[in-house]
């Protein structure tokens, strides 16, 4: 499991900790570690043995002060899924919501708390002749950090 979040490695530490839990659904070598990935691969989409694909985006932050000694940073991290059946999405969808949330007490531990899920919008669109089911799973959350003072 990824360390926990610094201020000086803080959207890192926050992307590793997402995937660490993610990648070990189905154990190691699992589906799900080998279908990751940070952006689109650059792979042919043509073929739909191509999918599922997983993008985990960085995440987005927001820090602003929260008290005298810390800073409170806002943020969201999205999981993209894209498949050729939407029967699979939703599976791939419901094992990432699940895992995230039987694992926000190891989030809260490596400082990353009130994770909460935004709404997911499952769609599809044509590529050639492959019709690809894709939603984004957003996740909310929130890490306290201690603040640096000017004098």
């Amino acid at each position: 499991m990824a360390n926990a979040v610094e201020k000086k490695t803080l959207t890192q530490d926050i992307y590793n900790n997402f995937y660490d839990i993610v990648s070990a659904i189905d154990g190691e070598n699992s589906f799900f570690s080998n279908r990751i990935y940070p952006a689109m691969p650059d792979i042919d989409l043509s073929f739909k043995n191509s999918y599922p694909i997983i993008i985990l985006q960085t995440p987005e932050t927001d820090i602003k002060q929260f008290s005298m000694g810390l800073n409170s940073t806002d943020g969201t991290i999205n999981f993209e899924v894209y498949t050729t059946s939407a029967k699979n999405r939703d599976q791939i969808v419901d094992k990432i919501r699940y895992e995230i949330e039987t694992n926000k007490g190891v989030l809260s531990a490596k400082n990353i708390r009130r994770v909460e899920f935004g709404n997911v919008i499952p769609n599809q669109v044509a590529r050639g002749k492959i019709k690809v089911h894709y939603a984004i799973v957003p996740i909310k959350f929130k890490v306290y950090t201690e603040k640096t003072f000017a004098y």
